[in-house]
């Protein structure tokens, strides 16, 4: 298997797990508190590894920066996305803009190249987000902070990718980056709960820590996905994620499932498949 193969293998796995995480967010009481417990748990889990990989690597230290903010400015909109709108529309919208965008500056910017028909394959995976995102469902500030989500996640996309390719140690970076992403949405939901975390917490519990497992498993084999793979079609395959979110919508939060939904689902699937066969051939 190529490196590409396996990059876009690892970004389906990503895409799985992506979705179940998402689930449980929208599904929390607090969506804050699930937010810090989902990140919370990233931030223990590599807390222990500091001491084999040291401080982080000089070179990669402004994107490690340029990430953390963007990252916490992605999971504060993301929280106010899903507080207003129906979790398998609010989540198609953030994850629709990401493959195109990801794509045209991948190309300029980091120096990746794409074949016709993985290039067709990403933009027909986008068409059938588009689809997904025209429902009644949705309010206007419900789209307005999915699209924000949308455009911040493109941009740490690209600065995570370019951390990743630049890294001496790719687990240097991968270290640094569970911790810096695990401070702030703790802290924030700290200062916001003073004297009742616990209590706010409690019944979030056992949903933040089960959608922080599936977070590591979304964003870790993603990042190594970016190091070895054109970060457009990563993006892409990682996008098909809004595909398991329409059953886990469906199922798990008892929203309904309509044509257009179905629809935007089979354009996206389409896509993948153009994405793979591209990497297959090459």
């Amino acid at each position: 298997m190529s490196a590409v193969a396996s990059g876009l293998a690892l970004a389906g796995v990503s895409a799985l797990a992506s979705s179940s995480s998402h689930a449980l967010l929208k599904s929390g009481n607090d969506k804050l508190a699930m937010q810090a417990l989902t990140q919370g748990f990233g931030l223990i889990v590599a807390l222990p590894f500091v001491a084999w990989v040291g401080l982080p690597e000089s070179a990669i230290l402004p994107w490690l920066l340029a990430g953390w903010v963007l990252h916490t400015l992605y999971y504060l909109v993301l929280v106010w996305s899903y507080g207003n709108s129906d979790y398998s529309v609010a989540f198609p919208i953030a994850r629709g803009v990401i493959p195109i965008v990801t794509t045209i500056f991948g190309i300029v910017l980091l120096g990746d190249s794409l074949s016709w028909i993985a290039i067709a394959g990403i933009v027909t995976v986008s068409a059938g987000i588009l689809m997904l995102s025209i429902n009644q469902g949705l309010t206007k500030s419900g789209f307005a902070a999915a699209a924000l989500a949308g455009l911040v996640n493109a941009a740490f996309s690209l600065t995570d990718a370019k951390g990743m390719r630049i890294a001496e140690s790719p687990v240097n970076f991968l270290v640094w980056y569970y911790i810096l992403d695990g401070i702030a949405m703790p802290l924030l939901f700290a200062l916001k709960n003073r004297g009742k975390v616990l209590e706010v917490a409690r019944p979030d519990a056992k949903n933040g820590i089960t959608s922080g497992v599936f977070a590591l498993f979304a964003f870790l084999p993603t990042l190594i996905a970016f190091r070895i793979a054109p970060v457009g079609a990563v993006s892409a395959i990682r996008a098909t994620s809004v595909v398991f979110s329409l059953f886990l919508g469906r199922g798990l939060l008892k929203e309904r499932m309509d044509g257009r939904r179905i629809g935007g689902a089979l354009l996206i699937t389409t896509g993948a498949i153009a994405i793979i066969i591209s990497a297959a051939l090459n």
